[in-house]
């Protein structure tokens, strides 16, 4: 009798860990840094974490983020990351190798072991520059495409940094960077995709609809939908495509425009948003852009951001259907986060929030019907 009364103690403890839809807070705010899910446990670092990385075990009846070993190279943000072989595999990113050195892209392959709590530095290095880059996983492949483009994006912090203090020089440096036509910006086009356990790299074909940075990219199924991104530095698309995987390719089709979003009268598009399937629907949510930046474009001016206020958003989209709907608010405008896929939840880690802030907020998104549940 008393063991049927502990296993039976034991099934209710087990229960209330796969329902518990509380999450606590980080140990530090991370934006523009990485994560991934192993099992049951969330993994969360680099960014504004600097080398830090963290694990929140969901299993456990009393959930609280650990430390984790630190990443192993220097500190770096948007790089990209995926879970496979119940390892945590992150690509490049973009920081300063030393205290003196300029910013720049990397382009290495790091795993972590959770078994061993270890990083190795794998004997392999992405064919394009990934910073800002988007990425999920098909089969036995880690796919990734967009971002920027190294030699533009190395130069332009080289520039700034040869400038100094003159405001004049460093003006004047700006200016001839965010001057340019989208394709003058040379955004990662190819599609990329990395096998772990051949530690070799395949091309996948090239975006159909040009480069971008900070893209949304959500695969269900084999079909993976694109939302979003910078098209050219300050500038947001409001465009959206999916793509059908297949005989190691992609077939694209597209899925027109975001709506706009009730704050605004037009869609400027969002960069950093967060995305996941939930309810059967693709969801879309938060980022942030300039709003007017598009008409500025349309009208002639290349530098379209120039005196516009950069704005978060907190507007949740879900495409059913082939159309694209507001279907809820999260609960304050945020992007540059970790998008977490946990059953029918999203989970949401972390981020940027109006202003800049790094923010500490764990919670998820789950879509019911019509109805957005939010669980903090």
């Amino acid at each position: 009798m008393k063991t049927m009364t502990l296993f039976a103690a034991l099934l209710l403890t087990t229960a209330a860990a796969q329902t518990d839809k509380s999450y606590p807070d980080l140990p530090v705010g991370i934006k523009n840094g990485v994560g991934g899910m192993i099992g049951q446990t969330l993994y969360a670092g680099l960014g504004t974490a600097g080398q830090k990385f963290y694990a929140l075990d969901l299993s456990k009846p009393e959930r609280q983020w650990t430390e984790i070993a630190s990443f192993p190279d220097a500190a770096r943000d948007q790089a990209v990351a995926a879970v496979m072989n119940d390892k945590l595999y992150v690509f490049g990113g973009s920081g300063k190798s030393s205290p003196e050195a300029t910013t720049a892209v990397f382009n290495q392959v790091h795993a972590y072991d959770p078994a061993s709590n270890s990083w190795a530095l794998l004997p392999t290095r992405a064919p394009r520059d990934i910073v800002g880059g988007a990425v999920v996983v098909q089969g036995d492949q880690i796919v990734m495409f967009g971002g920027v483009n190294k030699n533009i994006f190395d130069g332009y912090f080289k520039d700034i940094a040869a400038a100094g203090s003159d405001k004049t020089k460093s003006d004047a440096v700006a200016r001839a960077y965010f001057s340019g036509r989208p394709q003058d910006y040379f955004f990662g086009q190819d599609i990329e995709a990395y096998n772990p356990k051949t530690n070799t790299w395949q091309s996948l074909g090239t975006l159909p609809f040009g480069g971008r940075a900070g893209a949304a990219a959500i695969n269900q199924n084999g079909s993976l939908t694109v939302v979003g991104g910078e098209v050219k530095p300050g500038l947001r698309s409001p465009a959206s495509y999916q793509g059908q995987f297949s005989n190691g390719a992609l077939t694209w089709q597209d899925l027109g425009d975001l709506p706009a979003p009730p704050s605004h009268p037009v869609q400027d598009g969002v960069a950093g948003a967060f995305g996941g399937v939930s309810g059967g629907a693709v969801l879309v949510a938060g980022g942030a852009n300039f709003p007017g930046s598009n008409a500025k474009f349309n009208s002639g001016t290349l530098y379209a951001h120039e005196g516009l206020t950069k704005t978060w958003y907190s507007d949740v989209y879900a495409l059913r259907s082939g159309q694209w709907t507001i279907v809820g608010q999260l609960p304050q405008a945020q992007g540059y986060g970790l998008s977490l896929q946990n059953g029918n939840e999203i989970l949401l880690v972390g981020g940027e929030v109006q202003g800049g802030a790094a923010s500490t907020q764990v919670f998820s998104i789950e879509l019911s019907g019509d109805q957005l549940l939010l669980h903090p």
